[in-house]
């Protein structure tokens, strides 16, 4: 891990402190995310609107929500590399698929997949690649001060998909009130119009998804490092660095200007 190229100042936080960091993480990343998180997003929906429109429609909506992993996945790929300098490309992103979308992913959607600590767990998962006996280890060290916070942060989460659902339905009621009572109609007396209202709460989902799901990883992440820099010193590690760069600089210079016996 090259900490010398870290682009966030390592030191030791509080995990509410690492969390804000997690958001402003991602709105510095947000333009190397955008496309290919865009990409992915209209994928995951135009299979969505097919299944509906084929009449599975439970089954549509609620793939999508369960698939938030492999979402969570590619967000910390772009994080992890991110914030080390290296802003990937989406064709770089899409060509190593299976580097970031295999490691942890099956544990993830069946086996921890009502975790409310996923989007820490995820790193662990993902960019350290244990499994068995040696994540669970791994991830009770890691967990010993921080598993609340992390909790905290897939509830918080949770609210805010709430809200922006709710936000953006009332916008809808509101520029056409009539809908509200066309909702209600469609679904008890016209079974047939429920592929309409689900492809709306599809799209609705998506886009909840597409703004929120970005920090919340982020905020999962940045809880990670912080842990990290607890447990293992980063943060002197980079000062001890600094400062033999420091020492041996001079040294290297002196060697330049000594004159040729």
């Amino acid at each position: 891990m090259q900490l010398d190229k870290i682009i966030i100042a390592l030191r030791k936080r509080t995990s509410w402190e690492a969390m804000d960091l997690g958001v402003i993480l991602m709105r510095k990343l947000w333009p190397v995310l955008f496309f290919p998180w865009l990409i992915l997003m209209s994928i995951v929906l135009l299979f969505v609107i097919t299944t509906e429109l084929q009449g599975h429609m439970y089954f549509a909506i609620i793939f999508m929500w369960w698939i938030k992993p492999v979402y969570e996945s590619l967000i910390l790929h772009v994080l992890s590399r991110g914030i080390f300098g290296e802003y990937v490309t989406t064709a770089d992103i899409y060509t190593s698929l299976g580097a970031w979308l295999k490691p942890g992913v099956l544990n993830s959607i069946f086996i921890s997949r009502f975790s409310l600590s996923r989007s820490f767990n995820l790193s662990v998962q993902q960019l350290e690649g244990l499994s068995g006996s040696e994540r669970k280890s791994r991830l009770q060290a890691l967990h010993r001060s921080s598993n609340s916070h992390s909790m905290v942060a897939t509830i918080i989460g949770l609210l805010f998909e709430l809200l922006f659902v709710l936000t953006l339905y009332i916008v809808i009621v509101y520029i056409a009130p009539e809908t509200s009572t066309d909702l209600v109609n469609s679904i008890i007396e016209s079974p047939d119009e429920q592929v309409f209202w689900f492809i709306i709460a599809s799209v609705i989902y998506a886009l909840t998804l597409f703004v929120l799901e970005p920090f919340y990883v982020a905020a999962g992440f940045m809880l990670y490092l912080n842990r990290r820099t607890q447990l293992e010193g980063w943060d002197i590690e980079l000062e001890f660095r600094k400062i033999a760069q420091r020492i041996h600089s001079p040294h290297q210079q002196m060697l330049k200007e000594a004159p040729d016996v």
